[in-house]
């Protein structure tokens, strides 16, 4: 990977670039509930972040190492339509691309570069629109919780579980408990039958189970389903919480390294959260 010269990228706050487009396409995609998105980039990568009021936010993390050019000064931070971000990504349909975005400061356009790997004679750039960006809400799980709980289950298992819940349901309650079932999500609702799905921490669907006390809470069916896109591209999924009932979920993209690349959503409880 090239860390970028000084004099090479001099007038930039801002350059990256990605030999394929196929992951950072996917991700962008699973964050497209929200008509802005904000950039932050850092020495530690760049931050995506996308929220819904105050019920849902996603940020999709990537790390410097996952880039095969990273070039970044003065922490810029700024906001796009995410929207139209995702169009720009689709110009050359599932053609496999590399993507260059560059960004030279305050009040200047993010520039995308696309160039299809399959034709050499074909590139396509565009200018999208920046505006000075609103912080995202800072939501934050206290690691040294005494209630924090963690869990850790294969994507496509995950995937299964929210897939089998009644659709129609306005609620879901999350239940993580060191006593058995361990794992277990129902439907609350008014008119239906509720159901639920529960798994045990032995199950093989659980990589890694770590809880102290029992934790209940319950969510917008709407908003765990928010989570959808980026769930059916996630090799494994994080979930968090603790007694407060906020929400972390995390979901690894398929990339070589699972670190490299992520979505995390935190999502509020309802507050009937007794």
């Amino acid at each position: 990977r090239k860390m970028l010269t000084q004099s090479q990228y001099a007038d930039y706050k801002f350059v990256c670039r990605l030999d394929h487009i196929k992951t950072f396409y996917a991700s962008i995609k699973s964050i497209c509930f929200s008509e802005f998105g904000t950039l932050q980039v850092s020495e530690d990568g760049l931050l995506i972040t996308v929220e819904q009021g105050k019920s849902i936010q996603a940020t999709l993390f990537i790390a410097p190492a996952f880039f095969s050019e990273f070039y970044v000064q003065d922490s810029p931070s700024f906001s796009i339509q995410i929207n139209v971000l995702a169009e720009c990504l689709s110009l050359f349909g599932l053609a496999d691309c590399s993507i260059k975005m560059m960004y030279k400061g305050d009040g200047a356009p993010l520039l995308i570069l696309l160039e299809p790997h399959d034709d050499e004679d074909v590139s396509t750039e565009c200018a999208i629109r920046t505006t000075n960006v609103e912080e995202p809400i800072e939501y934050e799980l206290d690691p040294n919780s005494s209630s924090l709980n963690t869990l850790f289950m294969r994507g496509p298992d995950f995937s299964n579980i929210i897939h089998e819940l009644d659709k129609a349901a306005e609620e879901y309650e999350f239940t993580i408990s060191p006593l058995a079932p361990h794992f277990k999500i129902a439907t609350v609702g008014v008119m239906q039958a509720e159901s639920s799905v529960e798994v045990a921490k032995s199950s093989d669907m659980i990589i890694l189970f770590n809880c102290r006390e029992t934790t209940v809470a319950h969510y917008k069916s709407q908003q765990i389903r928010m989570t959808n896109k980026a769930l059916q591209v996630a090799t494994k999924v994080a979930i968090k919480t603790d007694a407060s009932g906020l929400l972390e979920l995390h979901f690894m993209m398929q990339s070589e390294n699972v670190e490299e690349m992520y979505v995390r959503f935190f999502i509020t409880p309802l507050l009937d959260n007794k």
